[in-house]
This record gives C-alpha cells, structure tokens and sequence, in this order.
C-alpha cells in the first residue's frame, strides 16, 4: 500500500485540539510515563521558538533531520515494493501476464515508479551526506553503473549523477525477453537495488528513533544551563 505524500507533512505538522500545531518532538513528549506535565512543557516550549533561538534551533533541526529521514524511508520503501514486483518472476508475476496479453505495458509502468522513487531516495541520501548514507549511495551507484547498457537497452538511461532517465518510447518498444532479463530475477537491476533499499528503509527508521531521543535529550540538558526549570519559564 502506497503512503499519501501528504502524510510526511503531517506527520511533521499536525493541529491540536485547540487548533494550534505540534511537532514531531511534542507528540514524543505527550507519550511519555510524565504525560500530562510533559505535554504542557512542550507547549510552554512552542511559546519559546520566538523568544529564544537555542531552543528554537533545536526543535527546528529536529523537524528538518526527521522530514529527511522520513522521505528516505518512504521513497526506499516504494523502491522496494517496485523491485520486488520486477523481481518475481513466478508463475503469477507481471512478465507472465504480458505473455498472456501480449502487452508489456504494466511492466513499463512499473519501471517508471521503480525509477521515480529510485531517483528521489539517492536525493535522500546525497542531501543525508552521513558516512553511512554515502556509503549507501556509492553501492547504488555502483550497480547502476555496472547495469549501464542492459538499463540503456530499455530505454532507461544512467545519469553522471547515479540518477537515471527514461526514454519512454524506447521503453515501450522493448520485447518481453529483454525487459524481463534485466529487471527480472533476484540477479536482476531491480532485485540487487532492492536489497539495498531495504537497509536505506531500515537505517533512516533508526536514524528518526535516534534523531528523537538525541533532540529530546539536548532539549532538557538546557534547561539546567538555564537555571531552575520553573524560574526559567516564570
């Protein structure tokens, strides 16, 4: 099942009961052991953005990490959905039933959203720039590389950049045995891409936990450099 878009921002920026917004950090807050008085603290907190930019700053940064760490999760996961489809070729898979109908364009039409979201989560990864999401990067752009002239026999092009471009009437006008050597098969394009995609999807899960409990951690540690807690908001 595919995520609506929309859900990335509201996950990042929904509304309260009483119609103001909330982020990522204060949802995390009001599901804690302390509810109801860490619920308020993040309110108190929300009226701080304006006033002081420490705090600010850290609940900004934390939006903007999460937003990217969710992208790539999204984008990883619909590669994955994408290449597992290609991949399978059992006897109910998509190049069986080209066979039957005598059409490949439910296979085209996988290779362009196989593409598309491919081409967003190497965004992902590049604008990431961790020593892991490079790492990531470079695998991908390995394969494609290596994978270069079987892509470009179906029309899909490979970019300086690692991203790749479609030719959508070369692609419609590739036979079945074709399409189906290249992007078929765990051995295939998408089957290898997918492997990784699936440790991108897993590694951005873990790296929004982290960014979480980092953010929440640093938050209350400056408190104490502010002085007393209730002193502090008045």
């Amino acid at each position: 099942m595919r995520i609506p878009r929309n859900y990335s921002s509201a996950l990042l920026n929904g509304r309260n009961r009483t119609g103001g917004s909330y982020s990522l950090l204060q949802s995390a807050l009001s599901r804690t052991g302390r509810g109801k008085r860490l619920s308020r603290n993040a309110q108190l907190l929300s009226g701080l953005k304006q006033k002081n930019n420490v705090y600010a700053g850290i609940l900004n940064n934390t939006g903007n990490t999460q937003k990217l760490y969710y992208n790539m999760k999204y984008h990883a996961q619909q590669v994955c959905e994408y290449g597992d489809k290609l991949a399978d070729d059992g006897k109910t898979s998509v190049y069986e039933k080209a066979k039957e109908s005598g059409s490949t364009d439910e296979i085209a039409a996988l290779v362009k959203g196989f593409v598309s979201q491919y081409n967003s989560m190497l965004g992902n990864l590049r604008e990431s720039g961790s020593r892991t999401d490079n790492n990531y990067l470079s695998q991908l752009n390995s394969i494609s590389g290596m994978n270069s002239s079987e892509l470009a026999s179906c029309g899909v092009n490979r970019n300086l950049d690692g991203t790749l471009t479609i030719d959508d009437k070369k692609l419609a006008q590739t036979d079945l045995a074709t399409l189906q050597k290249v992007w078929g098969g765990k051995g295939g394009f998408s089957g290898r891409v997918t492997i990784w995609a699936d440790s991108v999807e897993t590694s951005a899960e873990r790296n929004m936990e982290a960014q979480s409990s980092t953010s929440y951690s640093k938050l209350f540690n400056n408190y104490g450099s502010s002085g007393n807690y209730f002193n502090f908001f008045g």
